[in-house]
């Protein structure tokens, strides 16, 4: 769906205060390592723990049109975070941009465990930290895998430290966007939409609000981005025959931020593997709200769009 914008700049782009993290904007990441823990998303992975408090969230397409997580940890640890889940193509493209990240999976074909040890990134599965892992007897393998993140991190000495990813963030409230209640991404077996609540965006995956098992919270970031990217097709696939789509982050598209209650339609770039994100607005570079961030990958292929918003005047007629 085509927006109409009011076209106008967001000044007072900031930087994260010294300390902050790169993902986030939140004090205390500056310095520290980063993992990415890779979350199942189908309905019997859920409720997660401790996703709410991640820095970065990236929603991934897998095979068969459903999702999964992939959480970026810098600025907490939380004592569990699950169910883990295995990794994807996509997860490297994404950690290229980071000197030595952890990646916490629950593993991966053959092929790809050789992409793995390749990579710069630190294995960090079961098989490699056997001590912090363990199953959620209540629940049924392969859905029940949890990790001990913040006893695991206390002893880890190979994960580098965060590096800047070419975010910048500002508290200030933006303006200039196109008053938006309601976003949702779709797949043929996957949903995840967000309302505004006035002070966040309140995800739903699959129609279902998100509680976290820890302690029933409502996962509610700052700042939600739909970053249309090229859906490529990969020999990489699970073994009932469904094959896995590479997302391609490095290169450059269409962008629509959501913050404040506002949605931006603009750009974003990622010119090399290396290199950050770079996300504009009215030709300047955009700042996120300080806060948990939460990047939707969608196909900036598709021949229909994969997004709905419900701006502010639609809204209120669907809701008369």
């Amino acid at each position: 769906m085509s927006l109409c914008l009011i076209v106008a700049s967001f000044g007072g782009v900031a930087n994260a205060d010294t300390g902050a993290s790169p993902l986030s904007g939140l004090p205390g990441g500056e310095g520290k390592p980063v993992v990415m823990v890779k979350y199942g998303n189908s309905r019997p992975d859920r409720p997660h723990y401790n996703l709410n408090q991640a820095d970065l969230i990236y929603v991934e397409e897998v095979e068969w049109g459903l999702t999964r997580i992939a959480a970026m940890f810098n600025t907490k640890f939380p004592s569990v975070v699950g169910p883990t889940r295995s990794a994807r193509i996509s997860d490297l493209e994404l950690l290229e941009q980071f000197t030595n990240p952890g990646l916490a999976y629950s593993g991966a074909n053959d092929v790809l465990l050789k992409a793995i040890r390749k990579s710069q990134s630190i294995s960090l599965s079961p098989s490699d930290r056997s001590t912090f892992y363990y199953r959620n007897l209540s629940k049924v393998a392969p859905n029940n895998q949890l990790l001990r993140l913040a006893s695991m991190m206390k002893k880890e000495t190979k994960v580098g430290a965060i590096e800047d990813v070419g975010l910048v963030f500002n508290a200030a409230p933006a303006t200039g966007g196109t008053k938006t209640k309601y976003f949702q991404a779709s797949w043929s077996s996957a949903r995840v939409s967000g309302t505004w609540s006035g002070k966040s965006w309140k995800i739903s995956f699959d129609g279902s609000l998100h509680r976290d098992a820890v302690n029933k919270s409502f996962l509610t970031p700052k700042t939600v981005v739909l970053q249309y990217v090229e859906r490529k097709e990969t020999n990489f696939g699970d073994k009932f025959g469904g094959k896995t789509p590479l997302l391609k982050s490095v290169g450059a598209g269409r962008a629509i931020v959501l913050r404040n209650g506002q949605s931006f339609d603009g750009t974003w770039s990622r010119p090399t593997k290396e290199s950050g994100t770079t996300f504009s607005f009215a030709n300047s570079q955009f700042a996120f709200d300080v806060g948990q961030v939460m990047v939707v990958l969608v196909d900036g292929g598709a021949k229909k769009s994969p997004v709905t918003l419900k701006q502010r005047f639609s809204y209120l007629r669907l809701r008369r």
